[in-house]
């Protein structure tokens, strides 16, 4: 079956899960907007039965360390909660009681459309650092636009018309192999999980089981990248060989490059929507831990230009019908590039956790 006719189905009406992913990634892309324009952020320091202001466009708040605790693990050594107490006077309202409120890692105070976070303490433990954010609008559009992903792509693979199903649809033999892999794949990225998780003890902000999901769902799909990549290698090899191959052998080399080629299409839809969900789940952690849910980190900055580069896989079909590119063609630059963003991986991971350092520094 040529590209041309996989196509064919829906080149003119995307499905209804299609249109809902690109639709929910520029809803967060308007959210990061509104963020960037309207929100306020900041940092305020605070020492022990003591006072401090933050002045924003909305409002002039008194904050008010009332008590502060480092919470120690059981050696006794290992802090594993910072706890801050404080009270709240908004001094742009007649209100003359101050509001009660404790803030914790991982485990913000809200307070009229205001998030207060933990950053950091004073060495004698008698002051804090709080951060703060007020922006009630494009978090809410940001997170909207995260729900609606998170549907988009869960419903995506059970829609009937799309690329992915048409790949699978004529190929029972594609569909054994895939039974076949995924155990492999998943004992794979379990395997890797394992590894790459910082043991204890660990940092406070890393005291929560969104760091289980963060990483489990980022080495899935770190570990499908990864069989697309020996995919290439293995395709490039069945193009160069069938070049020089006559009868029956070229024709049955023609047929595996396509195989190849199919199987690898069809394992970048989990793994690109598995890299997504990895960042994003990412970004509600670094809400809740630091009161900004993107802030640029390397770390942060590489997953997103590594789903970029993988976007434009995703996306190959479409490009090489665009172009008009021969079917031997495409497969073979589909090969190169499988290969080439596998190295964007690399250096995600490698690259930036022992050359770029930042908050993720210690994976």
């Amino acid at each position: 079956m040529q590209a041309k006719d996989l196509l064919r189905p829906f080149r003119l009406r995307p499905a209804f899960f299609t249109g809902l992913l690109h639709i929910a990634l520029v809803t967060i892309l308007i959210g990061a907007c509104v963020t960037h324009f309207w929100g306020e952020q900041g940092e305020v320091h605070i020492r022990l039965l003591d006072t401090s202001s933050i002045k924003t466009s909305h409002s002039t708040l008194s904050i008010f360390l009332w008590d502060f605790q480092v919470v120690l693990a059981d050696d006794g050594k290992t802090p594993v909660d910072y706890v801050s107490e404080l009270r709240i006077l908004d001094r742009s309202k007649k209100v003359f009681e101050p509001d009660a409120g404790i803030v914790r890692i991982n485990k913000p105070l809200k307070y009229h459309g205001y998030r207060f976070c933990e950053a950091d303490y004073d060495s004698d433990e008698r002051g804090v650092v709080l951060t703060y954010n007020y922006d009630p609008w494009g978090t809410a559009i940001t997170y909207a636009g995260y729900a609606m992903l998170l549907l988009a792509m869960l419903g995506f693979f059970f829609q009937k018309r799309s690329y992915f199903r048409a790949l699978l649809r004529p190929n029972k033999s594609l569909r054994t192999l895939l039974y076949g892999l995924c155990p492999l794949i998943i004992v794979l990225a379990v395997v890797m999980t394992k590894v790459v998780t910082p043991k204890p003890p660990l940092v406070p902000v890393l005291q929560t089981p969104l760091l289980g999901i963060h990483v489990s769902v980022i080495m899935l799909a770190y570990t499908l990248f990864a069989v697309i990549m020996v995919d290439g290698i293995l395709g490039l090899y069945a193009a160069i060989a069938q070049r020089k191959a006559v009868g029956p052998r070229k024709q049955k080399l023609s047929t595996f490059n396509f195989q190849l080629s199919t199987l690898s299409q069809v394992l970048l839809y989990p793994a690109e929507f598995c890299l997504t969900a990895g960042i994003f789940i990412g970004a509600v952690w670094a809400n809740l831990s630091w009161g900004r849910y993107w802030g640029w980190d390397p770390k942060e900055t590489w997953a997103l230009i590594t789903m970029l580069v993988y976007a434009v896989l995703l996306h190959w079909h479409l490009i090489a019908h665009g172009c008009k590119l021969p079917k031997d063609k495409s497969q073979v630059l589909y090969h190169v590039l499988s290969i080439v963003a596998f190295l964007f991986v690399l250096f995600t991971y490698f690259g930036v956790s022992y050359l770029l350092g930042g908050l993720h520094s210690y994976t």
